[in-house]
């Protein structure tokens, strides 16, 4: 019988990294709606449980991951990375690169070794769905595993 591995990921909240000082400096002082500019970043659920693989292979996370973005102005691409899914007892972990990232934009799945863009720069709010693959391995031990995803909106060009 083919080992079952569970892997469970925690989503970290959007980072934005000044994106509200950078955006002001660029944008005009102020949006059509006389509101100074912003731009938020959340995600849907929180938390995505990726689910449990039957044995070695490209494993579907069953629960898409929902990025929503709210603002008001123009904001630059939209990235997200992973961090290595370390599992919790007894050592092992997955890497980015056998995590995978696809949206409407990425032209099918893309590894997460380095940051993928998920959104072009854009004006105003949407949604963005990301649908999550995992490549498990014969060394991949069965269990618990925990790791995070990071948004980054860049400034706008």
């Amino acid at each position: 019988m083919m080992k079952r591995t569970l892997i469970t990921t925690w989503i970290v909240a959007a980072t934005l990294f000044g994106v509200a000082g950078v955006v002001k400096a660029v944008q005009p002082a102020k949006t059509s709606n006389n509101a100074k500019p912003f731009v938020h970043i959340s995600t849907s659920p929180d938390e995505l449980d990726l689910g449990s693989a039957a044995g070695p292979g490209f494993y579907n996370v069953p629960k898409a991951l929902t990025v929503n973005v709210e603002s008001n102005c123009v904001h630059g691409p939209i990235t997200i990375s992973a961090t290595k899914l370390r599992r919790r007892l007894g050592g092992g972990e997955i890497t980015p690169d056998r995590i995978f990232v696809r949206t409407y934009g990425t032209g099918g799945f893309v590894p997460m070794e380095r940051p993928v863009v998920i959104s072009q720069p854009k004006a105003g709010s949407h949604k963005i769905v990301l649908d999550v693959q995992v490549l498990t391995g014969f060394r991949d031990r069965a269990g618990g595993y925990k790791g995070a995803f990071t948004v980054t909106v860049m400034p706008p060009v």
